[in-house]
């Protein structure tokens, strides 16, 4: 059966300017256990005190997850592993040539030596051994079974096939895995897959079907350079694909959410599974599909998934999804209004990239001539604020926290440097906290959007 051992706190938080801390690290951990992963790997302790000191917390939490801690081979990196009170330590060693020579410069006889040694080490400790030969896709294979068998032999039970510059493609990774499983003793096969040609969970699911038991994943890919498998995509994958059910995917947005939030690291919006337009279909043809049969043009249901599925009215819309749209709010138009609408509609799409629900209902006023009102009365609006370049981010984000009526704010990237949730009782309410904050010093400009529906009846 699939395991899956989550890095966000370890590989994640390798990736370029991210930092948790260690409240962040405790509730990541919480999140990822209630989606049922079977280990969290929590950290080196030896990068810093905090990553130590996370770790120990994280491991005293009495999770179902079995709780990882990662070292080089060196009996201190290993004793601070022991120390954090991890179940496992994963020691990790490179065994290609280009990182023995330039790297290393140890031999193969060397390096199996040390590796040997600090396996046995850990094993004197009382800890689990997991070994990584680091680079093993670029790694003589007849040496790598070597290595492998020697760290089984010293006490590891578990061997992590790491593809550290994400070269493997499917095939080979089938090939290779279903190799290791034949040469290699008994023990259990880790995929720690990189996405550097973005193959990387179609390498991991092409291990497991060779025979390989475990993929490493983090939440939203992150990790070095490209990242490894997101671990939603993964979670998705064996569900509808292969038909396992043993992880709990009702979490899986509110953990990707929390980590966009914690990582400053933001998801593109046609990432799959997780990403804004996952479920959100334009063309007139795919609307008209969707709107009849939703199997048409989704490949499962968002609901799964706590999502919704979503139509973007723009110059490709067709008359189905706009009726639709206008349903939605309760607004009535006849055969000949509706045509009109959607003519507009296209035309004002060929002069502008995005259309809001906003422009679509005034469309219709004019069309109607009626006066369509459904803006509540308790608004909630998204406000996107420049900050002056010389003014840190951060004291702004500080100041704004502290307006009773700001639900939430986010450092964000882009044109504009902070986004805020405001809640407000009406519009000459939502006027006056915008002119306050406008006050703010450090504040450039600020653009206000109105949310005229909120959907899973929560915030994200």
């Amino acid at each position: 059966m699939l395991e899956i051992l989550d890095t966000t706190l370890r590989e994640g938080e390798q990736t370029p300017y991210v930092n948790f801390t260690v409240d962040e690290k405790v509730k990541i951990a919480h999140m990822l256990d209630s989606v049922g992963v079977d280990m969290i790997e929590a950290g080196d302790p030896s990068v810093s005190p905090n990553v130590a000191r996370a770790i120990k917390n994280i491991a005293s939490l009495g999770l179902r997850a079995e709780v990882v801690a990662h070292s080089v081979a060196s009996r201190l990196s290993i004793d601070r592993a022991k120390a954090c009170g991890a179940n496992r330590v994963a020691i990790f060693y490179a065994t290609s040539k280009i990182h023995l020579d330039a790297k290393l410069h140890k031999t193969q006889a060397q390096a199996i030596e040390i590796i040997q040694e600090h396996i046995a080490y850990a094993r004197s400790l009382g800890m689990k051994v997991r070994y990584t030969p680091e680079d093993a896709t670029r790694t003589n294979f007849e040496f790598l079974i070597q290595v492998c068998n020697a760290a089984i032999k010293a006490g590891a039970d578990r061997i992590s096939f790491a593809d550290t510059l994400g070269i493997m493609q499917p095939h080979i990774m089938f090939d290779k895995v279903r190799a290791l499983r034949k040469h290699l003793l008994p023990c259990k096969i880790d995929l720690h897959c990189h996405n550097d040609y973005g193959l990387a969970l179609a390498n991991a699911m092409a291990g497991i079907r060779a025979g390989a038991d475990c993929i490493h994943t983090t939440v939203n890919g992150l990790g070095e350079r490209t990242g490894i498998p997101d671990l939603a995509e993964t979670v998705v994958s064996f569900r509808n694909l292969e038909g396992s059910e043993k992880y709990n995917i009702q979490p899986l947005m509110d953990v990707s959410g929390y980590l966009e939030k914690v990582s400053g690291f933001f998801l593109a919006p046609n990432k799959p599974i997780t990403g804004q337009n996952a479920f959100s279909h334009k063309s007139g043809v795919h609307t008209n599909g969707i709107l009849k049969d939703p199997r048409t043009y989704e490949p499962f249901d968002p609901s799964i998934l706590g999502r919704e599925r979503k139509i973007i009215i723009d110059k490709y819309t067709g008359k189905s999804a706009v009726a639709s749209r206008l349903d939605e709010y309760g607004i009535e138009v006849s055969p000949a209004e509706l045509e009109v609408i959607v003519t507009r509609i296209k035309n004002i799409g060929d002069e502008r990239k995005q259309l809001f629900d906003a422009d679509i209902l005034e469309i219709a006023e004019q069309v109607t001539g009626r006066e369509i009102d459904v803006i509540p009365h308790d608004i909630s609006a998204m406000l996107m604020i420049e900050v002056e370049s010389h003014v840190y981010t951060s004291a702004v984000v500080r100041r704004m926290r502290g307006f009773t009526n700001v639900s939430s704010v986010y450092e964000v990237t882009g044109e504009y440097d902070i986004s805020a949730f405001v809640n407000v009782e009406n519009v000459m309410a939502l006027n006056n906290l915008i002119e306050e904050i406008r006050t703010v010093q450090g504040i450039k400009r600020t653009e206000t959007r109105l949310v005229l529906k909120k959907y899973n009846g929560k915030e994200k």
